[in-house]
Protein backbone atom coordinates (compact mmCIF):
# COMPACT_ATOMS: atom_id res chain seq x y z
CA UNK A 1 0.00 0.00 0.00
CA UNK A 2 2.76 2.46 0.92
CA UNK A 3 4.36 1.74 -2.81
CA UNK A 4 1.11 2.24 -4.34
CA UNK A 5 0.79 5.83 -2.36
CA UNK A 6 4.41 6.78 -3.85
CA UNK A 7 3.29 5.90 -7.08
CA UNK A 8 0.22 7.94 -7.07
CA UNK A 9 2.11 11.11 -5.33
CA UNK A 10 5.36 10.62 -8.09
CA UNK A 11 2.66 10.59 -11.05
CA UNK A 12 0.14 13.65 -9.62
CA UNK A 13 3.63 16.18 -8.41
CA UNK A 14 5.23 14.76 -11.70
CA UNK A 15 2.69 17.08 -13.42
CA UNK A 16 4.16 20.28 -11.58
CA UNK A 17 6.85 19.65 -14.12
CA UNK A 18 5.24 18.24 -16.92
CA UNK A 19 2.33 21.22 -17.36
CA UNK A 20 4.37 24.18 -17.09
CA UNK A 21 5.62 25.19 -21.05
CA UNK A 22 9.09 24.59 -22.20
CA UNK A 23 11.12 23.15 -24.74
CA UNK A 24 9.62 19.69 -24.50
CA UNK A 25 6.32 20.99 -25.18
CA UNK A 26 7.49 23.33 -27.99
CA UNK A 27 8.87 20.45 -29.56
CA UNK A 28 5.74 18.28 -29.66
CA UNK A 29 3.71 21.29 -30.62
CA UNK A 30 5.68 21.84 -33.42
CA UNK A 31 6.49 17.75 -34.81
CA UNK A 32 2.85 16.32 -34.02
CA UNK A 33 1.24 17.95 -37.26
CA UNK A 34 4.26 16.42 -39.12
CA UNK A 35 4.61 12.99 -37.82
CA UNK A 36 1.32 12.04 -36.01
CA UNK A 37 -0.19 11.89 -32.42
CA UNK A 38 2.56 8.98 -31.84
CA UNK A 39 4.71 12.04 -31.24
CA UNK A 40 3.54 12.70 -27.88
CA UNK A 41 4.89 8.92 -26.64
CA UNK A 42 8.16 8.86 -28.65
CA UNK A 43 9.77 12.65 -27.40
CA UNK A 44 8.33 11.06 -23.71
CA UNK A 45 10.70 8.24 -24.71
CA UNK A 46 13.35 10.20 -25.35
CA UNK A 47 12.87 12.67 -21.91
CA UNK A 48 12.25 9.62 -19.98
CA UNK A 49 16.05 8.23 -20.76
CA UNK A 50 17.40 11.75 -19.93
CA UNK A 51 15.10 11.05 -16.30
CA UNK A 52 16.55 7.43 -15.77
CA UNK A 53 19.70 9.19 -16.42
CA UNK A 54 19.75 11.82 -13.68
CA UNK A 55 17.88 9.74 -11.32
CA UNK A 56 20.44 7.40 -11.11
CA UNK A 57 22.84 9.96 -10.59
CA UNK A 58 20.88 11.76 -7.94
CA UNK A 59 20.94 7.95 -6.24
CA UNK A 60 24.69 8.05 -6.63
CA UNK A 61 25.11 11.56 -5.20
CA UNK A 62 25.88 13.45 -7.83
CA UNK A 63 23.75 16.23 -6.75
CA UNK A 64 25.97 17.72 -4.71
CA UNK A 65 27.85 19.24 -8.32
CA UNK A 66 24.94 21.39 -8.91
CA UNK A 67 25.60 23.43 -5.79
CA UNK A 68 28.29 24.66 -7.33
CA UNK A 69 26.98 28.11 -9.17
CA UNK A 70 29.59 27.61 -11.89
CA UNK A 71 27.75 24.49 -13.17
CA UNK A 72 24.44 25.75 -12.84
CA UNK A 73 25.87 28.75 -15.34
CA UNK A 74 27.31 26.36 -17.45
CA UNK A 75 24.17 24.13 -17.67
CA UNK A 76 22.22 27.63 -18.84
CA UNK A 77 24.41 28.68 -21.40
CA UNK A 78 24.97 25.24 -23.03
CA UNK A 79 21.17 24.71 -22.92
CA UNK A 80 20.37 28.00 -24.15
CA UNK A 81 23.02 27.39 -27.37
CA UNK A 82 20.81 24.03 -27.50
CA UNK A 83 17.77 25.46 -28.02
CA UNK A 84 18.65 28.46 -30.31
CA UNK A 85 20.14 25.78 -32.70
CA UNK A 86 17.34 23.92 -32.73
CA UNK A 87 15.10 26.63 -33.66
CA UNK A 88 17.08 27.79 -36.04
CA UNK A 89 16.74 24.29 -37.43
CA UNK A 90 12.80 24.75 -37.61
CA UNK A 91 13.21 28.06 -39.00
CA UNK A 92 15.14 26.31 -41.84
CA UNK A 93 13.00 24.22 -42.20
CA UNK A 94 9.87 26.29 -42.75
CA UNK A 95 12.25 28.76 -45.06
CA UNK A 96 13.49 26.13 -46.99
CA UNK A 97 9.95 23.99 -46.99
CA UNK A 98 11.43 21.01 -46.06
CA UNK A 99 8.42 20.12 -43.92
CA UNK A 100 5.90 17.69 -44.89
CA UNK A 101 2.51 16.69 -43.69
CA UNK A 102 2.55 13.07 -44.33
CA UNK A 103 2.50 12.22 -40.59
CA UNK A 104 1.67 8.29 -41.08
CA UNK A 105 4.52 8.23 -43.61
CA UNK A 106 6.46 10.20 -41.67
CA UNK A 107 6.61 8.79 -37.95
CA UNK A 108 7.93 5.37 -38.86
CA UNK A 109 11.26 6.35 -39.70
CA UNK A 110 11.50 9.27 -37.73
CA UNK A 111 10.94 8.06 -34.23
CA UNK A 112 14.57 7.40 -33.44
CA UNK A 113 15.36 11.13 -34.23
CA UNK A 114 11.99 12.63 -32.41
CA UNK A 115 13.28 10.77 -28.95
CA UNK A 116 16.71 12.79 -29.56
CA UNK A 117 14.72 15.86 -30.13
CA UNK A 118 13.16 14.62 -26.65
CA UNK A 119 16.29 14.28 -25.40
CA UNK A 120 17.60 17.59 -26.60
CA UNK A 121 14.75 19.48 -24.96
CA UNK A 122 15.04 17.64 -21.89
CA UNK A 123 18.42 18.56 -21.14
CA UNK A 124 18.74 21.79 -22.70
CA UNK A 125 16.33 22.89 -19.78
CA UNK A 126 18.37 24.13 -17.20
CA UNK A 127 15.09 24.55 -15.18
CA UNK A 128 14.85 20.84 -15.46
CA UNK A 129 18.05 20.16 -13.51
CA UNK A 130 16.95 22.64 -10.86
CA UNK A 131 13.57 20.86 -10.65
CA UNK A 132 15.37 17.63 -10.26
CA UNK A 133 17.70 18.92 -7.99
CA UNK A 134 15.11 20.47 -5.97
CA UNK A 135 11.55 18.85 -5.44
CA UNK A 136 13.10 15.69 -7.35
CA UNK A 137 15.65 14.93 -4.91
CA UNK A 138 13.28 15.48 -1.94
CA UNK A 139 10.88 13.36 -3.35
CA UNK A 140 13.79 10.62 -4.31
CA UNK A 141 15.17 10.24 -0.73
CA UNK A 142 11.71 9.63 0.88
CA UNK A 143 11.60 6.98 -1.87
CA UNK A 144 15.27 5.49 -0.90
CA UNK A 145 13.30 4.73 2.49
CA UNK A 146 12.01 2.10 0.20
CA UNK A 147 15.70 0.86 -0.95
CA UNK A 148 15.89 0.41 -4.70
CA UNK A 149 12.25 -0.73 -5.69
CA UNK A 150 10.96 2.59 -3.91
CA UNK A 151 13.50 4.72 -6.24
CA UNK A 152 11.93 2.36 -9.49
CA UNK A 153 8.70 3.28 -8.07
CA UNK A 154 8.92 6.73 -7.89
CA UNK A 155 10.70 6.96 -11.51
CA UNK A 156 7.74 5.34 -13.51
CA UNK A 157 5.32 6.87 -11.48
CA UNK A 158 7.64 10.13 -12.37
CA UNK A 159 7.29 9.93 -16.03
CA UNK A 160 4.06 8.59 -16.13
CA UNK A 161 2.72 12.50 -15.84
CA UNK A 162 4.77 13.07 -18.63
CA UNK A 163 3.76 10.43 -20.80
CA UNK A 164 -0.17 11.45 -19.89
CA UNK A 165 0.31 15.28 -20.67
CA UNK A 166 2.48 14.60 -23.96
CA UNK A 167 0.25 12.27 -25.32
CA UNK A 168 -3.09 14.00 -24.51
CA UNK A 169 -1.64 17.60 -26.40
CA UNK A 170 -0.30 15.19 -29.04
CA UNK A 171 -3.53 13.51 -29.53
CA UNK A 172 -5.70 16.87 -29.69
CA UNK A 173 -2.99 18.83 -31.87
CA UNK A 174 -3.36 15.21 -34.41
CA UNK A 175 -7.38 14.97 -34.28
CA UNK A 176 -7.41 19.32 -35.79
CA UNK A 177 -4.65 18.46 -37.95
CA UNK A 178 -7.09 19.12 -41.03
CA UNK A 179 -6.74 22.99 -39.57
CA UNK A 180 -2.94 23.19 -39.72
CA UNK A 181 -2.54 22.27 -43.06
CA UNK A 182 -0.05 24.64 -45.70
CA UNK A 183 0.08 28.23 -43.71
CA UNK A 184 -0.97 26.75 -40.95
CA UNK A 185 1.49 24.61 -40.01
CA UNK A 186 4.14 27.18 -40.78
CA UNK A 187 3.19 29.63 -38.26
CA UNK A 188 2.59 26.65 -36.09
CA UNK A 189 6.14 25.82 -36.17
CA UNK A 190 7.59 28.88 -36.80
CA UNK A 191 5.95 30.24 -33.74
CA UNK A 192 6.95 27.04 -31.60
CA UNK A 193 10.88 28.04 -33.25
CA UNK A 194 10.17 31.77 -31.68
CA UNK A 195 9.52 30.48 -28.34
CA UNK A 196 12.39 27.91 -28.33
CA UNK A 197 14.71 30.78 -29.27
CA UNK A 198 13.00 33.24 -26.47
CA UNK A 199 13.71 30.26 -23.83
CA UNK A 200 17.43 29.61 -25.41
CA UNK A 201 17.93 33.38 -24.87
CA UNK A 202 16.41 33.22 -21.06
CA UNK A 203 18.87 30.62 -20.27
CA UNK A 204 22.20 31.96 -22.08
CA UNK A 205 20.84 35.75 -19.55
CA UNK A 206 20.39 33.92 -17.09
CA UNK A 207 23.95 31.55 -16.97
CA UNK A 208 25.71 34.60 -17.97
CA UNK A 209 24.23 36.50 -14.57
CA UNK A 210 23.73 34.00 -12.52
CA UNK A 211 19.96 34.01 -12.11
CA UNK A 212 19.63 30.14 -12.09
Amino acid sequence: MELAVLFFNSFVIGFSGALMPGPLLAVGIAETPRHGWQTGPVISTGHAIAEIAIVVLLVLGVAVLTDNPMVTRIIGVVGGAALVLMAVMMGHDVIRKCISYDGDAGIGRSRHRLAFKGITATLSNPYWFIWWVTIGLALLVKARQFGVVGSVTFYFGHILSDFVWYTTVSILIWKGRKLLVGTGLKVLILSCAGFLLYLGGRFIYDGLTGAL
